[in-house]
């Protein structure tokens, strides 16, 4: 990969870090001044759980991207940004313009999301009491 988009990703990442960063900074704000402005009402009690979990669940999902866009910046430093971590092949330009924390090809995603159903599947059936031991994997 040229060293020209090499740096164009890189500025992605590092942007839309920042821009986590800021959001999660702002959810934290708005939690404090939530709970701070509370009153004993239980209708003002419920509807803040409400919107505690909401930001929460925002939180989580923020947390878990910015996990994902450290991963890639890391893989920057090794000279292993751009490599699919299942098969060792270039992952596609275009593909980590749309996903610039993108860690596999289409193609060994597809796979992965295949055998990961395959094994919630299989997990279903040993639910339901079903003996899977037999079957194909």
């Amino acid at each position: 990969m040229r060293k020209r988009d090499l740096d164009k990703l890189k500025k992605m990442l590092l942007l839309e870090r920042q821009e986590i960063v800021e959001r999660l900074l702002e959810i934290e704000h708005r939690s404090v001044e939530e709970l701070s402005g509370m009153s004993g009402d239980s209708v003002d009690i419920a509807t803040l759980e409400v919107s505690q979990k909401s930001l929460q669940k925002l939180g989580t999902r923020e947390r878990n991207l910015l996990k994902k866009i450290d991963h890639a910046l890391s893989k920057f430093e090794t000279g292993d940004y751009g490599i699919c971590e299942l098969t060792g092949e270039p992952i596609p330009l275009p593909r980590l313009l749309a996903r610039p924390v993108a860690q596999y090809t289409v193609e060994a995603k597809e796979l992965l999301e295949r055998q990961e159903k395959r094994y919630r599947d299989s997990d279903d059936l040993n639910d339901l009491g079903i003996d899977t031991s037999d079957l194909e994997n």
